[in-house]
């Protein structure tokens, strides 16, 4: 979420994103960020539930939705939306900051009404199980990279293999004092373990891509710059309040 907010120059979501991580650094450290977390519904019909509702953004729709396996380590975090969807902004789209306990009741995982909506913060990998979504997919980032044909086969074989090679992740790098990059990372590590190696050979489709390697003695990788920018930096700091420092708090008993 933390480069999709920084990538549409949202500024009052970044503002209130700020807030509501302090309060969960502050007092639910063991809790998921939501700035580098990824956002589920716990089964399907927790999210069909949600469309139609004006406010949930105009793709939930029925065939936008997939069953995917979340691949995980640390615990993941159930908070209840609501409290996100009703919370008490000005006209500038930015939370208040004089009264902060809603966050705290999210973070706590307390229910906002007798409808909550839960939402599922974790990290990790997850895997879409619909293998023609897989394919379609596939298809679709070849279009773009023609000339990766190569790399991006080998990324759909690893993770169809159970492993992580060719993960994209985003990434925020300083470049100096007033600016900063939005990037992205392409992991091609495990292309190079020969437990991933061997994994990939017995996929079914492990001959084609030994064709094409064969046929082929270079090939590019996938360049992700089109989607980087460099964001310009402007000091902002709440009268009053540090990460360390958030009015109308109180430790949560």
């Amino acid at each position: 979420m933390q480069a999709g907010i920084f990538a549409t120059l949202n500024n009052s979501r970044v503002f209130n994103e700020f807030l509501i991580e302090a309060v969960r650094l502050s007092f639910f450290g063991h809790q998921v960020s939501r700035m580098r977390g990824m956002f589920f519904f716990r089964s399907r019909n927790e999210a069909e539930a949600r469309i139609g509702d004006r406010r949930w953004p105009p793709y939930f729709e029925p065939k936008n939705l997939l069953e995917l396996e979340l691949c995980h380590d640390d615990p993941f975090t159930d908070v209840d939306a609501n409290w996100i969807t009703f919370a008490p902004v000005g006209e500038d789209g930015r939370i208040s900051i004089a009264d902060l306990q809603w966050v705290q009741r999210y973070w706590a995982g307390k229910t906002y009404n007798d409808s909550p909506v839960w939402e599922r913060i974790a990290k990790g990998v997850a895997l879409v199980l619909d293998e023609g979504v897989r394919r379609q997919c596939y298809n679709y980032v070849r279009e773009i990279f023609p000339a990766s044909h190569i790399p991006i086969l080998m990324a759909r074989l690893a993770s169809e293999a159970g492993t992580r090679g060719g993960l994209i992740a985003p990434f925020l790098q300083r470049q100096d004092n007033k600016r900063v990059l939005l990037g992205y990372l392409w992991s091609d590590a495990e292309f190079h373990d020969p437990e991933v190696i061997a994994a990939i050979k017995q996929h079914l489709d492990s001959g084609a891509l030994g064709r094409m390697m064969a046929e082929n003695e270079t090939w590019e990788m996938p360049n992700f710059s089109r989607w980087g920018k460099v964001l310009e930096l402007a000091e902002q700091t709440p009268p009053g309040l540090t990460p360390f420092e958030l009015p109308s708090l109180r430790h949560p008993m």
